[in-house]
């Protein structure tokens, strides 16, 4: 069975900024092609725990193939939280549940019946982060004096940071992930991402927030008017969209 799509057209250098599920780009043909595709392919392989099927998506203008497959990761993804948002499925323990021997109708996925996502979910990535006037980006780090992450319904902080934590170059930049979620579609998400954004108090390190805040505010955002060849405050926004068909054969 499956959990629908993913979309991370938002990335910049090749790592992803902004995750959203369900897809606003998606016709409904081109939805079910990708989810068909994607099964067959865990069909094939026997696939027996839950993955992400990831594909580029044409622009519908363009012609052509609708969309093109890239690779399977058979694990969770770090935009695992969206999809968990929209279909009110754990996908972490539902992972471990199926990996112990239990059925899919035991956790409550029937592929009779698949889960229909509701309202629009949004993920920010928030790094460590500060950029050279060039635009190059470069790691932050020390010591998190303040560390005051948003709340309320319909957001949710995945973070491993307090205040006083003392950070370790060794490890990803990635200081905590702003997921919100809305019934308002697209725009009211946008909306209460940005709200979210407003209120993450950091201090002690440079980070990214101010960055997603004009980038989630930007007019092609906006109107979702993005694909991955347009750039736009050092944000490289690739053409075509980049979808992801969440499974759990």
């Amino acid at each position: 069975t499956h959990l629908w799509e993913r979309e991370c057209t938002l990335q910049r250098r090749h790592q992803k900024l902004v995750e959203l599920a369900p897809s606003p780009n998606l016709s409904e043909p081109v939805r079910d092609g990708l989810v068909q595709a994607a099964l067959t392919m865990a069909r094939a392989q026997q696939f027996s725990s839950l993955g992400t099927f990831e594909f580029l998506v044409r622009d519908a203008q363009a012609g052509g193939d609708p969309f093109y497959f890239i690779e399977c990761n058979p694990r969770l993804q770090v935009e695992h939280t969206v999809t968990e948002a929209v279909t009110g499925v754990d996908l972490v323990t539902t992972q471990l549940r199926l990996a112990a021997g239990e059925t899919l109708q035991d956790v409550g996925l029937d592929p009779a019946l698949p889960v229909r996502p509701r309202g629009q979910a949004i993920q920010v990535r928030v790094n460590m982060e500060s950029a050279a006037p060039d635009g190059q980006i470069l790691p932050s780090g020390g010591r998190l004096t303040v560390f005051d992450p948003p709340g309320g319904p319909g957001v949710r902080v995945d973070t491993f940071g307090y205040a006083g934590y003392e950070t370790v170059a060794g490890y990803d930049a990635l200081l905590a992930k702003v997921i919100v979620w809305s019934p308002g579609g697209y725009q009211g998400a946008l909306a209460k991402a940005g709200r979210a954004l407003a209120e993450f108090r950091i201090e002690g390190v440079e980070t990214n927030v101010g960055f997603l805040r004009r980038l989630l505010s930007h007019p092609d955002v906006r109107a979702n008017r993005i694909h991955t060849c347009r750039v736009a405050l050092n944000c490289e926004m690739r053409n075509p969209t980049k979808s992801t068909a969440v499974l759990c054969p």
